[in-house]
C-alpha cells in the first residue's frame, strides 16, 4: 500500500510539474524563500542556489535565496521558526542546527518544537585545510606542532559549525586548537588561502575550488571514512578515533506545515535531487546524495541534539 501510495504522488507531481496541491490549493503562489544562516560562498549557500535554480527549471518557480548570517545561524532559523507556516519559507541548514540549544541557552526557538523536517539533501565531509605557504604538510605534522604547544589558529564558518564542533573534539582528544568564528564558511577559507590563519575547517564543497588550483592543502578529512572525493586525504579518526563529524545538509520548514503540503514539497525535492545533472552537480562539488521521507530526518535531529549537548557540556563551551 505505502509503494501504491508513493506512485500516486509522483504520478499527481508529473500531471502537473509547475503546481502543487494541498488542501485543495495552488501551490506555491508567490515566491519561495530559501533561508541560508552563513554568508555566501559556504557550502550551505552553494547547495541552496542550486536547488533554487534547479526548482526554476523544473516547476517554474520562483526561490529566491536570502543569506541571514550570524549568531551561529540563529539569527536565520529564528526568522523561519517564525514565519507563516505555509511551505512559502524554508531553511536550509546543517550541524547548527542541532548544536545552538546546547550553547545559547536563551534562543528564542527549539528545532525540536518549532520546526518541521522536510528534507536530507546532502551528506558531506569537512576538511582541515592550510594554505599552500604553510610549514604544516600533514595531519601527523599538524598532530606534533599542536602537541608541542604552539599555537595553532583554525578558522571555521560560525560558532557552533561542524568545524567549531570538530576543534571542540580536537581539544577533547588533547589538541588545543584556537577556534576562529567567520560568518560563512567562505570568509574562512579565503583567510586560510591569504595565511591570515593557519588552517580552516569547513566544508570540503566549500574548499574544492581552492584544492583544485593548489591554494590549499587538505591534511584530513573530519567524516568516519575518508572522502570518496579525496581519498587521499586521511580521516582524522585514523589518528584520532573520537573525533568524528559526519556532515549533513537538509532542509527545514516551520512547524505547523500542513502533512500533505511537506509530504509534495518532500517528492519535488528528490525528483530533483535524482535528475542526472543535478546528481552530477553535487559529485562536482563534493556533495553525496541524501534523499529521504521528513521522518528520516526527524530521527537524526532527535539524536543530534543530546549528541552535542554532551560534547558542549565536556568541553564547556559558551557563545559570548
Amino acid at each position: 500500500m505505502a509503494g501504491i501510495a508513493r506512485r500516486g504522488l509522483v504520478i499527481g507531481l508529473s500531471l502537473a510539474p509547475g503546481i502543487l496541491r494541498a488542501q485543495g490549493s495552488a501551490f506555491p503562489d508567490r515566491p519561495i524563500r530559501l533561508v541560508v544562516p552563513t554568508a555566501p560562498g559556504g557550502s550551505l549557500d552553494i547547495l541552496a542556489r542550486a536547488i533554487s535554480r534547479k526548482l526554476g527549471e523544473m516547476r517554474g518557480w520562483q526561490v529566491a535565496v536570502e543569506n541571514r548570517s550570524g549568531a551561529g545561524g540563529a539569527i536565520a532559523m529564528d526568522f523561519v521558526a517564525k514565519s507563516r507556516p505555509d511551505g512559502h519559507t524554508w531553511l536550509i541548514a546543517s550541524e547548527p542546527f542541532t548544536v545552538n540549544p546546547s550553547v545559547m541557552p536563551n534562543l528564542p526557538f527549539d528545532p525540536l518544537r518549532d520546526f518541521g523536517p522536510l528534507a536530507l539533501v546532502a551528506r558531506l565531509s569537512q576538511v582541515l585545510a592550510v594554505g599552500r605557504n604553510s610549514p604544516l604538510r600533514d595531519f601527523a605534522d599538524f598532530v606534533r606542532t599542536v602537541r608541542a604547544g604552539n599555537e595553532v589558529t583554525i578558522g571555521h564558518s560560525s560558532a557552533t559549525s561542524p568545524g567549531r564542533m570538530t576543534a571542540a573534539l580536537l581539544q577533547l582528544a588533547g589538541l588545543r586548537v584556537t577556534p576562529v568564528t567567520y560568518r560563512g564558511g567562505g570568509p574562512a577559507v579565503q583567510d586560510a588561502v591569504a595565511g591570515t590563519i593557519d588552517g580552516t575547517i569547513v566544508t570540503l564543497p566549500a574548499t574544492l575550488p581552492f584544492l583544485n588550483e593548489g591554494t590549499l592543502r587538505a591534511l584530513a578529512v573530519t567524516s568516519s571514512h575518508r572522502s570518496p572525493f579525496r581519498p587521499e586525504v586521511p580521516a582524522m579518526a585514523e589518528t584520532l578515533p573520537e573525533v568524528v563529524v559526519d556532515s549533513w545538509q537538509a532542509l527545514f520548514l516551520p512547524a505547523g506545515v500542513p502533512a500533505d503540503l511537506t509530504q509534495l514539497l518532500n517528492a519535488a525535492i528528490a525528483a530533483v535531487i535524482r535528475t542526472p545533472d543535478f546528481d552530477r552537480f553535487l559529485k562536482d562539488q563534493a556533495f553525496e546524495a541524501a534523499i529521504g521521507p521528513p521522518e528520516e530526518l526527524a530521527a537524526m535531529v532527535r539524536e543530534e541534539v543530546p549528541k552535542w549537548r554532551r560534547v558542549v557540556q565536556q568541553t564547556g563551551m559558551r557563545i559570548d
